[in-house]
């Protein structure tokens, strides 16, 4: 029966930390772009990865502190049945043993608070070392600077909140065990002296007393774990909240045949920071067309980056009209607008697998882009997945370009996409594979500094 239990405790465990799980990607998928940006992926990724499994792990826990609970509680009544004064003596030696456990367990508990705070520094820390790992091999000093003021000396804070709420919380589960211990002495050498007590009663109340000795070092053990776990709950709990969920409609509606989109007004304000009021960019006037191409140009800063977001409808605009032909951008069909969209960013993500259905038809222009791209000595197509990403920046924007053309999209955005391609590619991009997709009667905006290219685009 033990063994049993123990498996569907640990079963029922790994299902909860999945619901969990589940639940977070969940939020995340569903949250607007600027509070992910806000937040920071080394947050997400550290409530994931730390606070979830101790969750877990204090619930585990929660069955044997039940059961030793109900155990004490019984033990109790059969003390009170035994000698009614003992019982007093005992509930009185709970009741101080209680005050005197809770304050350091206090203590022990904002310590590890500040363990569980160091750890999402740590995350940004171990963020930085793998994607800058070049820039510090390059410079032996700037890496042992930034191993010395970041890894290291987070890992030390971590290591010394850590080692003193551990510490403080031994200390005070074995002052928990020293007061059993002190309840039963007080019991055999004191008690007897001053209240009337038969033999017989007396062994039972000290087998008794015995006996929740062990229930109660099984709770005092269980302590830690919990207080860990009650920490990472809150933590978790706050950073939801701090996680909005969009306010649109989430299905797919029908849309309108369109021509334009239409930038009307639009303006977009990001939030303050430290009373220093936000970037503003706008009031925004212009139309992207179908069968047209369209260069946005201008210098860092000036606020390329967040017009492709307002156009793409990751931000959304905090004044002004966004229409797609006659219809208006709102939270009822931002998403099926949304879907309309095709784009690679500066800052693009490329999925080694089609998340699209590969029927033979896309298998067969897959196969034709990856000649035209140069790609089909290095990457092919398996089981609706490339057989390897493991390519140079440029390959894998050419990759991903690859995969944005499949997806058939009736507006797309292009963001420095031929920044670092050969010579070769940006001539195939811009005056081959634009020129089809405007034929083809796609809306194609393009953010660049390709002056060269400029003759391509029927808007500036």
């Amino acid at each position: 029966m033990r063994s049993a239990s123990e498996i569907i405790l640990v079963r029922v465990s790994s299902e909860v930390s999945r619901d969990i799980r589940k639940r977070f990607y969940e939020r995340i998928a569903h949250a607007p772009l600027v509070d992910l940006e806000r937040i920071g992926s080394a947050k997400l990724i550290g409530s994931i990865n730390i606070d979830v499994p101790r969750i877990v792990s204090g619930g585990t826990v929660l069955p044997a502190l039940l059961i030793s609970s109900i155990t004490l509680l019984g033990m109790l009544s059969f003390l009170m049945y035994l000698n009614v004064e003992v019982f007093k003596l005992v509930i009185m030696a709970i009741f101080i043993g209680a005050i005197c456990y809770q304050i350091p367990m206090m203590i022990g508990g904002r310590i590890f608070h500040r363990s569980r705070e160091a750890h999402d520094e740590l995350q940004h820390s171990i963020r930085g070392l793998i994607y800058g790992i070049k820039e510090l091999k390059l410079d032996v000093k700037k890496r042992a600077a930034y191993f010395d003021k970041n890894l290291h000396a987070q890992e030390l804070k971590i290591l010394k909140h850590d080692k003193l709420a551990n510490t403080v919380v031994r200390t005070t589960m074995s002052f928990g065990d020293l007061i059993c211990f002190f309840v039963i002495g007080a019991v055999s050498f004191v008690f007897i002296n001053y209240h009337a007590i038969s033999k017989q009663e007396l062994v039972g109340v000290i087998m008794a007393l015995l006996y929740v000795t062990g229930p109660v070092a099984i709770m005092l053990a269980t302590v830690p774990t919990v207080t860990i776990a009650s920490i990472s709950y809150k933590k978790l709990n706050q950073l939801l909240q701090s996680i909005p969920s969009e306010r649109c409609n989430s299905e797919l509606v029908d849309l309108p045949p369109w021509e334009t989109l239409k930038f009307s007004n639009i303006e977009y304000q990001y939030p303050s920071y430290n009373d220093e009021p936000g970037f503003k960019v706008g009031p925004l006037n212009f139309e992207i067309c179908k069968r047209q191409v369209s260069f946005i140009i201008g210098g860092n800063g000036s606020g390329k980056s967040t017009m492709s977001k307002l156009l793409t409808m990751h931000y959304t605009a905090t004044a002004g009209k966004l229409l797609f032909g006659k219809t208006l951008v709102t939270s009822e069909n931002i998403v099926s607008c949304r879907s309309l969209v095709g784009a690679i960013y500066s800052d693009y993500h490329l999925f080694d697998e089609f998340l699209i259905d590969l029927s033979d038809e896309l298998r067969l222009k897959a196969e034709k882009y990856l000649e035209m791209l140069q790609l089909s000595h290095k990457v092919k197509i398996q089981d609706g997945r490339f057989t390897t990403i493991d390519l140079s920046d440029g390959q894998k924007k050419r990759l991903a370009l690859l995969v944005s053309l499949l997806e058939d999209k009736e507006f797309y955005l292009f963001d420095e996409w031929a920044a670092d391609q050969d010579p070769e590619f940006k001539d195939i991009f811009y005056k081959e594979i634009l020129l089809n997709m405007k034929k083809s009667g796609k809306a194609v905006v393009v953010i660049s500094h390709d002056s060269a290219y400029f003759d391509v685009a029927d808007q500036i």
